[in-house]
């Protein structure tokens, strides 16, 4: 995982858990979708991509909990897009 990915899932657990949140815009709590964030984030920097990989599907699932469209679909391409371009690799600190 590049610097930059580990930025975009930390702004992603601060848009949706921070004071300006998406929550507000939900059916119920975002805490399962955080959840899954939180749980991406430590598993990357730990070096255990395949779970990983795992909880940010699982986010992706979870991203239903957020009423406004907009919001959605916004957080749901970025999550593919965590997933997608190139191969998940551990956060390394040199």
């Amino acid at each position: 995982m590049t610097s930059e990915n580990r930025q975009q899932l930390e702004g992603l657990i601060l848009k949706i858990g921070g004071a300006n949140d998406a929550c507000r815009h939900t059916k119920g709590s975002c805490e399962l979708l955080l959840e899954h964030l939180h749980a991406a984030r430590r598993n990357l920097l730990g070096g255990m991509l395949q779970e990983s990989r795992h909880n940010l599907d699982q986010a992706k699932e979870s991203v239903v909990c957020i009423l406004d469209v907009k919001m959605r679909a916004d957080i749901k391409k970025s999550l593919q897009s965590l997933l997608d371009p190139k191969p998940l690799r551990p956060y390394l600190v040199a």
